[in-house]
């Protein structure tokens, strides 16, 4: 689309008819994409620090900030041993006024391993394309190959996602604090960890709950990731209006163990978790639908035995970590899903062991042994369990467990497979079982209501009508944004059944993982999401469309807090 759109703007400009409005300061959007793309900010990494010395930097060139230094706060993230900070930085257009929104990004990026023998380049989009055009060994397909030559793609990491989307909204930060009569009260807040855990928007959202304990009321957050493709070769231009959640089922397999030489008389852990990945990979049984949208597929995000050498012995435990995004499904629907697929992995698995050793026995069926059928558990089944086998002094064996690991394990992965390990070792007798859990982190799925947030739907409305009539760009709505974002801690979509839930299925939920569902629900912001536009974010080919990212998006942004100032104006 954004091809047609852009040969009707040089029809239209040869034929004399309309021109379409331009972002006056697109090479500032540019410029400071790139020098934020030129600090490495990888998620987990000093970088991350660094750039917040970068963003603090590119404020007090501002002229409002020369003078209002004190309204950049640093807010550093608790107990973080690279000591990260997210920004929060107010600009009072109305001193006497606490209401304000929001403009909020991320501002780090995924590593860069995948550029393979350009790694080097990653973050000087310039050195890259230059690369790039010089190699001729395949590393961009023909799409990438011809948006390279087109002049109007900037690649590199980060590009798209999202420091573009920052550089954008510092730009017209920029241009509303020097309007005269300016009575806009914006606050930017810029997060790290976005890309992991979410620990910067955490912070974040302890600085928005003091702000709004001490008066402060927030009209709207407007986001600035970049649009997503909905589907394969998609390239339409869009403003979200919500965010899909996520969650993560963690799927321990114990296995029944057995000599290779008989491979029959056990159960491999490796075929209960290549089962189950069969079962649950791309199936339409998790594509959540609302609002007219579907989500999208779950895919394998880790899949693997823990046999730590080799000997000939099978397998005897493996796990899988799933991605499944939500739109409208609780954490009990998305464990319901997952329990039902072990089921099914587990009637296929039996019924081949079946077949198999009923075909290479030569006793009479009779005196044949029942194979080993995995059963299917969840925590809250096997805690039950435990309890019914060990008595209450269970309750303390199960706390323990949980409180151990908080020390002896790195990630949320490593605490969780150390958590399913350590209680499925009481229940040894009861193998083959797959066990299915929720791994941190949690995001709720979020979007404006129809009836409560109606002006603020208008607003979308009224911004996608402007880009089509003023700029010649096709914008359409959309609920979900497909790309998981920060936004979803804006708003308190949760209740005390989602959160007994998580303290059902995560066992690490209220111990090592916190959220901060009593400050959300205090700020509770609605949100949307007016971004640039860019293809393939998180590859090698990652890359940012200049042409609308700099001229059209930018007034989207600035005609969106323009009408939402104006709603509560009045």
């Amino acid at each position: 689309m954004h091809k047609v759109n852009e040969r009707l703007k040089r029809e239209a400009k040869l034929m004399g008819q309309k021109t379409f409005l331009q972002y006056e300061h697109a090479d500032r959007v540019k410029q400071l994409t790139l020098e934020l793309v030129n600090q490495p900010s990888i998620s987990g990494t000093k970088g991350e620090c660094e750039m917040v010395d970068t963003i603090v930097t590119i404020l007090q060139r501002m002229d409002y900030y020369k003078s209002h230094a004190h309204h950049i706060k640093r807010v550093p993230i608790k107990g973080d041993p690279l000591q990260r900070e997210a920004i929060v930085a107010r600009m009072e257009g109305d001193p006497d006024s606490k209401r304000g929104v929001l403009l909020l990004s991320h501002f780090d990026v995924v590593g860069v391993d995948d550029f393979g023998q350009y790694k080097s380049y990653a973050f000087t989009p310039a050195q890259l394309e230059g690369e790039l055009k010089r190699e001729n060994e395949g590393f961009l397909d023909a799409h990438a190959q011809q948006d390279l030559y087109s002049n109007d793609y900037l690649f590199g990491r980060g590009t798209m996602d999202m420091k573009a989307g920052l550089a954008m909204q510092l730009s017209v930060l920029q241009d509303i604090s020097e309007t005269p009569g300016n009575k806009q009260n914006l606050i930017l807040v810029a997060v790290p960890d976005e890309e992991m855990l979410s620990k910067g928007m955490f912070a974040a959202v302890g600085e928005l709950h003091d702000m709004r304990e001490a008066g402060w009321s927030f009209d709207a957050c407007i986001c600035s990731e970049p649009n997503f493709s909905s589907y394969p070769n998609d390239h339409r231009k869009y403003i979200y209006t919500g965010s899909t959640g996520k969650l993560l089922p963690f799927i321990y397999c114990l296995g029944r163990e057995t000599h290779v030489g008989q491979p029959l008389e056990g159960i491999n852990a490796s075929v209960m978790a290549a089962q189950i990945a069969v079962e649950m990979e791309w199936s339409e049984v998790f594509a959540d639908q609302a609002m007219g949208e579907k989500s999208p597929s779950p895919t394998c995000l880790r899949i693997r035995d823990i046999k730590e050498s080799y000997d000939v012995q099978t397998p005897n435990e493996a796990y899988l970590l799933y991605n499944v995004l939500t739109l409208a499904t609780s954490p009990d629907g998305v464990i319901h899903k997952v329990t039902q697929a072990c089921e099914t992995a587990s009637e296929r698995i039996y019924q081949r062991l079946v077949s198999l050793r009923s075909a290479q026995t030569h006793v009479p069926n009779g005196l044949i042994s029942e194979p080993p059928k995995p059963r299917v558990y969840t925590l809250e089944h096997l805690y039950k369990l435990g309890i019914d086998k060990y008595g209450q002094t269970f309750q303390g064996v199960y706390q323990d467990v949980i409180r151990a690991v908080d020390i002896e394990e790195e990630d949320y992965s490593e605490k969780t497979l150390a958590i399913a390990r350590r209680l499925s070792g009481y229940f040894l007798d009861l193998a083959p079982f797959y066990l299915v859990l929720l791994q941190p982190p949690y995001y709720p799925h979020v979007h404006l209501d129809k009836d409560t947030d109606r002006a603020l739907l208008s607003v979308v409305r009224q911004v996608t009508q402007y880009a089509l009539e003023q700029c010649g760009e096709e914008v359409a709505e959309k609920t979900f944004f497909p790309g998981l974002s920060d936004v979803s801690y804006c708003r308190s979509s949760g209740n005390q059944k989602t959160i007994e839930s998580l303290e059902k299925h995560m066992p690490l939920f209220g111990y090592d993982y916190h959220v901060p569902l009593k400050e959300i629900a205090n700020i509770d912001i609605p949100t949307m999401n007016i971004g640039p536009f860019g293809k393939d974010a998180h590859k090698r080919t990652e890359r940012l469309q200049l042409s609308y990212s700099t001229e059209t998006a930018p007034l989207l942004l600035t005609l969106a807090l323009q009408k939402i100032h104006e709603l509560h104006s009045v």
